[in-house]
């Protein structure tokens, strides 16, 4: 009995001396990991001494790890550009963010839902719109990859035949100075009547764009350049220089842009072998493809949005009788380079060695541009044309298609569509009155307005379309065209050549310079439609035909697909946060 009793205390006794001397094992550990922390962050600490502090990491600024920091550094690009190797969403990391892949669900979940509140609360009013808003500027669009763009002005020093004042930008004084006696797409739809106030209603166009045909008439009877050699001595000048291109002159292009990584092509052969199977795994990772062709990499920082709200109380709305007009006019302006981005996008999905070209004037080495007629005292007087596409885009077959994009503005005056004309014209005589900052403190002077985009041209952009057509030469065959919105996608159309139609547009456009250019008079209100057949100015039942078929050309367009609001790439803000339409 006392040996089992010693037995039974001896093991007991055992078993307290392992657990001691585990237990100090363990905090013996637990001191040697501390210290090793400890000596680490001091190190740390050491070397962020000598970082910036985009560099460091939990950086108030944009945060790096210090092996990507590393590999930035050995390849000499900047540290504020972030490589990802999977092609996935961003290109720049912010602070607050490097921790995102390790979130929880119930944490994303919220994240999204700040977001979406901070959308709801945007102002749907306002007095200074954001003409630039979230706008990628055409300095950036042409250094994309899949962008070509056209040589600064000043690196052309000679015209070779008279189709190459195609490569003068439209930015550029030169693409300025070929408009003058020349019909182009801005005039076309004026000169052939479509704009006065029977043929407009006819087709539908809005009373403030039927602004008849007096415009047109002063811009042909301006003087035009006519001849390779005028075009050599007047755009090729000691400043500026015009299709043989200085070899010495290297042209420097801003690093905003990388290439996606995405493999559009394998993801659509997959879909299209897969449509009636139950096959999940794609040809790529196991992650959201993104969406575009190449990534963004500039954001919109605050002061950006300072500068320009003190540039629009300056400059832009000034005067608040015409800031509704102003702010209509230049939105379609600052928004043509995001539009132009985002027909590349799509048809990059399509096939990836696409390729977008910009272009200047085109058509003036057409032959009825060259075999002008002369009158007998040696004036010229024959018509001419020209068009200005917003881009080409070139298929790898060797396809061209002419692109145009139309920006649909958001802001429209607040009492837009009031019922009360009374009150109405009352309000804008006591804006007309008021001050800048008066107006800013009494009243919101816009408001945003964005209704549905139908499938259709509308009639007056036909004219616009088939001449871009008809100047690229025969084997331009469509127009793609993109009407955008702010905030509820875009829509993207093709129409097709009509020969026929175009014909008849030469004739009018002849008319129109014969009854009204060479004689010297203005045009009349009405003119094609009001008289017959039998008159100088008449048009009669011919004349109604062509705006009937225009009308039906603009409604049988081919729709090619709607893109959404967020398959439209636009210059994120810092911190992926919503941007207000307005400054104020």
């Amino acid at each position: 009995m006392i040996i089992r009793r010693n037995v039974s205390t001896a093991i007991v006794l055992i078993v307290l001396l392992f657990f001691t001397a585990t237990a100090a094992s363990s905090a013996a550990r637990k001191m040697n990991s501390h210290d090793s922390v400890s000596s680490s962050t001091s190190s740390r600490m050491a070397s962020a001494a000598f970082l910036v502090p985009s560099q460091i990491v939990n950086s108030s600024s944009r945060v790096k790890s210090s092996s990507r920091v590393k590999q930035r550094q050995q390849r000499g690009i900047k540290n504020n550009m972030k490589d990802d190797d999977d092609g996935g969403e961003d290109a720049i990391v912010y602070a607050g963010e490097a921790n995102k892949k390790n979130k929880s669900p119930q944490q994303k979940n919220e994240t999204k839902k700040n977001i979406r509140r901070e959308k709801s609360k945007m102002p749907k009013t306002g007095n200074l719109p954001d003409i630039h808003w979230r706008a990628i500027p055409m300095e950036h669009l042409r250094a994309h990859p899949s962008f070509c763009p056209l040589p600064h002005p000043s690196t052309i020093k000679h015209l070779t035949s008279l189709e190459d004042v195609r490569l003068f930008r439209q930015d550029s004084w030169q693409w300025d100075a070929l408009h003058d006696g020349r019909c182009t797409t801005s005039q076309a739809c004026a000169a052939l009547g479509l704009l006065e106030q029977k043929a407009g209603h006819e087709l539908g166009i809005p009373r403030s764009l039927r602004r008849g045909g007096t415009g047109a008439y002063h811009r042909l009877k301006g003087v035009a350049l006519r001849t390779l050699e005028e075009m050599n001595e007047v755009l090729c000048d000691s400043q500026g220089g015009g299709g043989e291109i200085m070899k010495d002159q290297k042209q420097e292009e801003p690093f905003v842009w990388k290439r996606s990584r995405t493999n559009w092509n394998k993801i659509r052969q997959f879909n299209s072998n897969n449509k009636n199977t139950t096959t999940t795994t794609p040809p790529v990772r196991q992650q959201k493809p993104f969406p575009f062709a190449a990534k963004y990499l500039p954001v919109i920082l605050n002061k950006d949005l300072q500068h320009r709200k003190k540039e629009a109380q300056n400059h832009y709305f000034s005067s608040w009788s015409s800031a509704p007009m102003i702010a209509r006019m230049q939105w379609g302006n600052a928004q043509e380079a995001t539009a132009v981005l985002t027909a590349l996008n799509y048809f990059w999905k399509v096939d990836s060695g696409i390729v977008v070209k910009e272009v200047g004037m085109c058509g003036a080495g057409l032959e009825m541009n060259i075999t002008a007629g002369e009158k007998h005292d040696g004036s010229r007087e024959g018509l001419i044309i020209g068009a200005s596409p917003d881009a080409i885009i070139q298929y790898p077959n060797g396809t061209l298609e002419a692109l145009e994009v139309k920006n649909h503005c958001p802001f429209v005056p607040r009492d837009w569509g009031s019922r009360n004309k009374k009150n109405r014209k009352r309000h804008d005589n006591e804006q007309d009155k008021a001050s800048v900052d008066d107006t800013r403190d009494n009243k919101k002077v816009f408001r945003i307005r964005e209704l549905p985009i139908r499938p259709t041209v509308p009639p007056m952009y036909v004219p616009q379309l088939m001449m871009e057509m008809l100047c690229l030469g025969p084997s331009c065959r469509s127009v793609i065209m993109v009407r955008q919105t702010a905030t509820i996608g875009a829509v993207i159309l093709r129409l097709h050549r009509d020969d026929e139609w175009i014909e008849e547009m030469l004739y009018w456009l002849r008319r129109f310079m014969t009854n009204f250019v060479h004689e010297g008079t203005p045009p009349p209100a009405n003119f094609f439609w009001d008289n017959d057949d039998d008159s100088i100015h008449g048009g009669g039942e011919r004349y109604r035909r062509f705006v009937t078929r225009t009308k039906e050309i603009g409604e049988a367009v081919e729709l090619v697909d709607y893109v959404s609001h967020s398959g439209v790439q636009r210059v994120m803000s810092e911190g992926k946060r919503p941007v207000s339409l307005f400054l104020d």
